[in-house]
């Protein structure tokens, strides 16, 4: 089932001079500092494609993290959970599940339109979740399943997303940003729909590397921080 999107929780990063003291609640040192990052993840961007992602929907997030970082952690946060490796995997995933969807909306076009979503479980195999049958959720597992490329994409996820976490938290286990949620190989299965994540952040636009593979970054960013708080524990918050 499709997560409603919510607001992004993101750490603060200080700036470079270690002279300064950081001000907790910065909101603008924070957009600056993921617009920073985003524009770094995206090569040969025209000046007409730069007004994209300058009017880009990060300005408008909201920031409700007290956590300060210094920039290098916050860089590697950033390029792990929210404009790196994780986003690459799922963007490299997208056109492979729409190809699967085109195939599943010609074979079973009833079985397309349900409510269903799929995430990877503790063993390395797609599971299928929602409200259709037994049967059903076999068939779409399977069927998923004998996708080989996209299975070796999602088999990637869990280990990316917990580095992330783990950068985000820090030595003192803690974090007010995605690093709070409890996330395991065990659980993850019940938080994360790929599913959601793909439909989320697909766009129609794939001719400038914003959204390259028909991939939108910031939407991604979205829609996985609304599943992380609708259905993760925050263990690790302050």
């Amino acid at each position: 089932m499709k997560i409603a999107h919510q607001s992004v929780n993101a750490p603060q990063v200080t700036a470079n001079n270690t002279n300064t003291q950081p001000t907790s609640g910065a909101p603008e040192d924070m957009r600056d500092a993921l617009n920073k990052v985003a524009k770094q993840q995206v090569q040969n961007v025209s000046e007409a494609d730069q007004q994209v992602l300058n009017s880009a929907n990060l300005h408008d997030m909201e920031i409700s993290s007290d956590t300060v970082y210094e920039p290098e952690r916050f860089v590697k946060v950033s390029q792990t959970l929210y404009f790196g490796e994780l986003p690459s995997l799922f963007r490299d995933m997208q056109s492979h599940y729409q190809n699967f969807m085109a195939e599943l909306s010609q074979s079973a076009p009833d079985l397309a339109k349900e409510h269903w979503g799929f995430s990877i479980d503790e063993h390395g195999q797609f599971v299928v979740s929602g409200s259709i049958s037994d049967e059903q959720k076999t068939y779409l597992s399977d069927k998923l399943n004998s996708n080989e490329e996209m299975l070796k994409l999602a088999q990637q996820v869990p280990g990316v997303l917990m580095k992330g976490l783990a950068y985000d938290r820090g030595a003192d286990g803690k974090a007010n940003a995605w690093g709070k949620y409890d996330v395991n190989n065990e659980n993850l299965k019940d938080i994360l729909d790929f599913r959601a994540v793909l439909d989320d952040s697909y766009s129609a636009r794939g001719d400038i590397a914003q959204f390259k593979n028909n991939f939108d970054v910031l939407k991604f960013v979205e829609s996985v921080a609304g599943q992380l708080r609708s259905n993760a524990e925050a263990k690790f918050s302050y």
